[in-house]
């Protein structure tokens, strides 16, 4: 009896100290009052805005939140969920006034849901720290480099056209053309990443892909629950333990790959030196040394920094970063890269025209690699891109925590604490920004009509100081890959535009698939 009387007791004391401090928070600090202030869906104690969402499948939330909350709200409105505040505008002005800041530079605190996978990388981290790796990293990006991955791009991008070809049976078989590119792009990313193939294409049940999109789905789920705000709840949770699981696979992998490149790199050196002293070089070493000559990898680089100087990045620094990257570099490009095949194969006209131009500059060759000077006469493609990305940004969620208060142009105050957040799925689609905005036409990113508009009114890859730093890394893949695919095939969707469902996870998705007939050309 005693120790029931201790539970219990125990149990409502938590219970007393959450109800308090959920009552505290609503009633009487600065950023609920400011949330009360401004529109949006109705705010309770402790539960805020998840009553709303109470129920709701994640293709009706997501169309809830990104397309009637606008159009109910207007251009500014609030939501909650537990002690979280958010403020969100659609407002290029309001946008660029956040985004530009060099001081409102932390991420949303729903970012910290993402921490337990991507630790402290380049997303994730905060004050000197990203700074350092941002300054770190930069060069890692520089052209000059990203030009060496080019066969990485069109070797992986033939393996998916073969595989098309063979699976799609001259057109006769619809296929779900996001698992195709997901694992090109996985192909893709673990040699320009990890200077590891692991032939996903070929393979296709890779443990890897099934972890990422498990690991995205618990975290939705967390962060719709005010409850698993609290850490020691989440653990305890059946999604605490599935989010367990797929971590130990996800970080197993980037681990085993540290440790399979620095005795790899660690040969070359010894190589390197052997030759350079006039000895004879091992068994392993020649071994080594045929080996086909590849671009460095962005772990690499990663491992050259840390052998230089040892204080400089731990391993476990290094596979936050890797992490970073393989989730950035993956996983984005290849959602944006299925929404602009599906749109693609909505639109014959807008096809042909992309057609053309693949014929100007390759002529009925379908074999030949395609070479950054192709990428410049792209321009046509490049519109298509944009546009697709306008309609379908890949990342459907930007957010920055306030440390102070942020004042806006017309003199509204946001308070220090609040999140605020910006749906670029809303931005993109704002009318008095885009006429029509409903419907694709790439001719909006020719240089004359995109002359003038607010540069915050388009962000697919966010902006200001804490821009996607591997945007062109993600354009010049995205390219090639669809040069490849468009040279072999006339592509047909089977969905329409209005029957696709949307689903908000860390990334914007189809919740049923994107189906896609491949004729070859």
């Amino acid at each position: 009896m005693l120790e029931l009387y201790h539970f219990v007791s125990g149990f409502i004391l938590i219970v007393t100290y959450i109800v308090t401090y959920f009552l505290y928070q609503f009633w009487f600090t600065r950023k609920f009052k400011f949330a009360r202030s401004l529109p949006g869906p109705t705010k309770y104690p402790f539960f805020g805005s998840a009553i709303s969402f109470y129920g709701l499948p994640n293709h009706e939330a997501t169309t809830m939140v990104h397309f009637k909350y606008p159009i109910t709200y207007g251009t500014r409105y609030t939501l909650s969920f537990g002690s979280r505040v958010y403020f969100t505008s659609t407002r290029p002005n309001d946008i660029e006034k956040l985004l530009s800041s060099t001081t409102h530079l932390n991420k949303g605190a729903e970012y910290n849901l993402i921490m337990p996978w991507l630790g402290e990388g380049l997303l994730t981290s905060q004050g000197s720290k990203w700074f350092h790796r941002r300054k770190m990293l930069t060069p890692s990006f520089h052209f000059k480099i990203l030009e060496e991955f080019m066969s990485v791009y069109n070797e992986q991008s033939k393996v998916m056209v073969d595989i098309l070809k063979r699976d799609s049976d001259g057109g006769k078989k619809a296929v779900e053309i996001s698992q195709y590119i997901t694992l090109c792009t996985l192909d893709i990313i673990c040699e320009t990443a990890m200077g590891k193939s692991i032939n996903a294409q070929r393979e296709k049940d890779s443990p890897y892909v099934n972890a990422i999109y498990e690991f995205n789905k618990v975290l939705v789920d967390r962060s719709l629950n005010p409850l698993y705000d609290f850490e020691f709840l989440w653990k305890l949770s059946s999604g605490g333990r599935q989010e367990k699981k797929h971590l130990k696979v996800l970080h197993g992998f980037t681990n085993s790959v540290i440790k399979e490149r620095k005795q790899e790199l660690l040969l070359a050196r010894k190589t390197e030196m052997s030759q350079k002293e006039g000895g004879e070089t091992s068994e392993n070493s020649e071994v080594f040394m045929s080996k086909k000559k590849r671009a460095v990898a962005f772990m690499d680089l990663l491992l050259n920094v840390q052998a230089e100087d040892p204080n400089s990045l731990s391993d476990t620094d290094i596979r936050e970063e890797t992490d970073t990257f393989m989730f950035e570099g993956h996983d984005t490009t290849a959602t944006s890269l299925s929404w602009i095949i599906f749109l693609i194969g909505c639109y014959p006209n807008i096809q042909e025209k992309i057609h053309k131009e693949l014929q100007d500059i390759f002529g009925d060759d379908k074999d030949r690699m395609v070479t950054t000077q192709d990428l410049t006469q792209l321009k046509y493609l490049e519109c298509v891109i944009k546009e697709s990305l306008r309609l379908y940004p890949s990342v459907p969620f930007i957010s920055r925590q306030l440390r102070e208060d942020l004042v806006l142009d017309d003199g509204v105050i946001i308070p220090n604490g609040v999140n605020f957040s910006i749906f670029p799925l809303q931005v993109h689609r704002n009318p008095e920004v885009w006429s029509n905005p409903e419907e694709f036409n790439p001719e909006r990113f020719f240089p004359e009509n995109a002359n003038g508009r607010h540069p915050y009114a388009y962000i697919p890859f966010s902006a200001g100081p804490r821009n996607c730093i591997g945007q062109k890394f993600a354009l010049m893949e995205e390219k090639v890959v669809l040069a490849q695919v468009f040279r072999n095939f006339r592509l047909e969707s089977v969905e329409k535009r209005e029957d696709v469902l949307l689903t908000t996870e860390i990334i914007l998705r189809s919740k049923d698939g994107l189906h896609v007939k491949a004729f070859p050309r």
